[in-house]
C-alpha cells in the first residue's frame, strides 16, 4: 500500500527518567504540501496504517512496561535484603562486647561463698585428750603376760641347800623411803599451749565455679593459742582458742586474705564413747592485697564477719584393737555481715581410722554439709570423700596428709563444688604454759 501525499510516521520515543520509570509517547507526523487536501479514497488506507501503528505501539509499550515493573521490583527489594542482613552484622559485632564483659567479670572480686574457708579437718582432733585411742599394744602385753605366767615361780634349789635340809627363798628388798629433799615434786598441769602450723591445699575448683573452674593452690600458715580443758564438773569441761591464719593463693595473688577466729566451747562426756559440745565462734576475713581495679577492694578490707552457734554430738566406736569408727553431727546457726551469708548448716561426718602403729594412723572419711540461707533463696549441698594419713613424729610435732574429691551444687547459678583436692599440714607445738 502506498501513500503518495501522506507519510504517516509512527515511532516511539523512549525516555528514561532518573527515577527508573518508563514512558511511551506516540507522535504522528504528516508531511503535506497542502494540509488542507484530504481525499476520501485514502481514508481507508490511512485507518489501516493507523491501526497497525497502534498495535505495534501497544506491543512495545507492554514489553517495556513489563521490564519497567521488574526493574522497579528489584529496586525496592534491595533495601529489604540489606535490612535482612543487618541483624547478621549486628550479631557478629556483639561478640567482642560479650568477651569484654566476660573479661571484666573475671576481674571482679570472688564471691564470698566461693572463698575456701572450710578446709578438710577432722572434727575429733581436739578431743584426742578426752577420747583415748585404742591401745594398739594390747596383743604384745598379752603375750608378755602369758610368758610370765609360764615361767617358774621360784629358782631351783642347790645341792648344799638339800644337804642342810634348808629351803632358801628370795626376798625382794624393801624400798626405803626417799629423803624429803629427794621426793618428786608434783608438777602442775599446763593451762594452755601455743601451736604453729603450715599447710598446702590444692584443688581443681578453687572458687567453686560452674562456668570456668580454676585450678589453684593455697599456702596456709598460722598460730593457735588454745586453753586446756578446764573441768567444770566430773564430766564437763570448758575450752577456748584464738586462731590467726594467713591464706595465700599460688596464682590468684590479688585475692590473698587473712583469717581471725575466736572459739569458746563447753564439752560434756555423755558416756564412755559419746560426747556433746555447745560452742560459739566468730570468724573474720580480710583482704590482704589491693585489687587491680581502683573501684574494688583494698588491703585490710573485711569482707566477712560471721558469728556461729554450734551444737554437736560425737561418738567413737572401737571395732577392733586397731580399728575405730568416729561419727560426728553438728547443727550450726550462722549470723553474718553481709546478711546474705546468714545460714543454717547441718553437717554429718564419718571417719574410719586404722592404727598401723602407735604414731601412724590412716583412714577414710565422708563429710556432708547441707546449707540453707535464711536471707535469700539459696540452698547448698556439699559432699566430700577423702582419705587421710596422720603421723605423730614426736609429742610436739604432727603431720597430716589428705586427698579426695568434693561434690555438690547450689540453687544459685554458676556455683558448683565438684573438684579434686589434696592437702598436707605440718603442726608444731611451740610450748605449754
Amino acid at each position: 500500500m502506498r501513500l503518495k501525499n501522506w507519510k504517516n510516521l509512527c515511532f516511539c520515543i523512549l525516555l528514561t527518567s532518573n527515577g527508573g520509570s518508563w514512558c511511551c509517547i506516540r507522535v504522528d507526523a504528516a508531511e503535506s504540501v497542502n494540509t488542507e487536501i484530504w481525499h476520501y479514497k485514502n481514508l481507508a488506507s490511512t485507518q489501516v496504517t493507523y491501526q497497525l501503528c497502534q498495535k505495534l505501539q501497544q506491543e512495545v509499550t507492554n514489553s517495556l512496561c513489563k521490564q519497567s515493573s521488574e526493574s522497579h521490583l528489584l529496586y525496592f527489594q534491595m533495601p529489604l535484603n540489606l535490612a535482612q542482613q543487618t541483624p547478621e552484622t549486628t550479631q557478629s559485632q556483639k561478640y567482642p562486647t560479650e568477651e569484654l564483659g566476660h573479661t571484666q567479670k573475671q576481674n571482679d572480686p570472688p564471691q564470698v561463698e566461693s572463698q575456701p574457708t572450710v578446709l578438710p579437718t577432722s572434727p575429733s582432733d581436739s578431743k584426742e585428750e578426752l577420747l583415748n585411742p585404742p591401745d594398739i599394744n594390747y596383743s604384745q602385753r598379752l603375750e608378755r603376760l602369758t610368758q610370765l605366767l609360764r615361767s617358774p615361780k621360784s629358782p631351783p634349789e642347790s645341792n648344799g641347800d638339800r644337804e642342810l635340809g634348808l629351803r632358801v627363798r628370795l626376798r625382794p628388798l624393801e624400798k626405803l623411803p626417799l629423803p624429803p629433799t629427794e621426793q618428786p615434786v608434783a608438777k602442775s598441769k599446763p593451762i594452755g599451749y601455743l601451736q604453729a602450723r603450715i599447710g598446702y591445699f590444692q584443688t581443681t575448683n578453687i572458687f567453686s565455679s560452674d562456668d570456668s573452674p580454676i585450678e589453684d593452690g593455697l599456702i596456709i600458715s598460722g598460730l593457735t593459742l588454745a586453753s586446756a580443758y578446764f573441768p567444770l564438773g566430773s564430766k564437763t569441761y570448758l575450752n577456748g582458742s584464738i586462731d590467726g591464719n594467713l591464706i595465700r593463693y599460688i596464682n590468684q595473688s590479688q585475692y590473698h586474705y587473712n583469717q581471725v577466729k575466736f572459739n569458746l566451747s563447753i564439752y560434756h562426756q555423755l558416756s564412755q564413747r559419746m560426747y556433746g559440745e555447745l560452742s560459739w565462734s566468730n570468724q573474720q576475713l580480710f583482704y590482704a592485697s589491693n585489687s587491680d581495679r581502683l573501684d574494688s577492694f583494698k588491703a585490710g578490707d573485711r569482707f566477712l564477719n560471721e558469728n556461729s552457734l554450734q551444737l554437736s554430738l560425737g561418738r567413737r566406736d572401737p571395732l577392733t584393737s586397731k580399728l575405730t569408727l568416729d561419727s560426728f553431727y553438728e547443727l550450726s546457726v550462722n549470723f553474718a555481715d553481709p546478711q546474705n551469708r546468714d545460714r543454717i548448716i547441718n553437717s554429718f561426718w564419718l571417719s574410719l581410722n586404722y592404727y598401723l602403729q602407735k604414731p601412724l594412723q590412716v583412714g577414710i572419711n565422708y563429710q556432708m554439709n547441707l546449707s540453707d540461707f535464711t536471707q535469700r533463696h539459696r540452698e547448698d549441698e556439699f559432699h566430700r570423700l577423702f582419705g587421710h594419713l596422720n603421723y605423730r613424729i614426736s609429742d610436739t610435732i604432727n603431720m597430716n596428709v589428705q586427698a579426695g574429691v568434693s561434690l555438690g551444687n547450689s540453687t544459685v547459678e554458676n556455683i558448683d563444688f565438684d573438684g579434686w583436692f589434696f592437702s598436707i599440714n605440718y603442726n608444731l607445738q611451740l610450748g605449754r604454759f
